[in-house]
């Protein structure tokens, strides 16, 4: 799977990174815009990889069971919040790390989350295998 493929549900841009996140390592992947919040489930994640985009950096390529339980609540999440703030999180305070981005937009096919180390990227990885 090569980062070339651009057809991905959710593009995220990040504006910045930082390595504080809320104890939430057993959470997995938490989305926040606002005061909504949206957990990306371990029984949501139908495939899960470590990949990198044409510039060499990291980033995890997730897919989401099709189901209005999993990538509808996405789905809900990103048409809600198109254009509006928002964090992704992961891990606790010592491991973890908290994305800030913009939301794009989405369609149904897997959605990147780009991340500063092939680290990090194996953490969520290990995480929802």
């Amino acid at each position: 799977m090569k980062a070339g493929l651009c057809t991905f549900a959710m593009v995220i841009a990040l504006s910045g990174c930082t390595s504080k996140a809320p104890d939430r390592s057993d959470d997995g992947l938490i989305l926040t815009s606002g005061s909504y919040t949206l957990p990306i489930r371990k029984a949501c994640v139908s495939e899960i990889a470590l990949d990198h985009d044409d510039a060499s950096r990291p980033m995890v390529m997730v897919a989401l069971v099709q189901s209005s339980e999993c990538s509808g609540e996405l789905k809900e999440f990103t048409n809600t919040h198109v254009g509006d703030p928002m964090a992704i999180r992961f891990g606790d305070e010592k491991q973890g790390m908290t994305l800030d981005s913009n939301m794009l937009g989405a369609t149904d096919a897997p959605f990147i989350v780009q991340v500063e180390s092939d680290e990090q990227g194996q953490a969520i990885v290990d995480y929802y295998r």
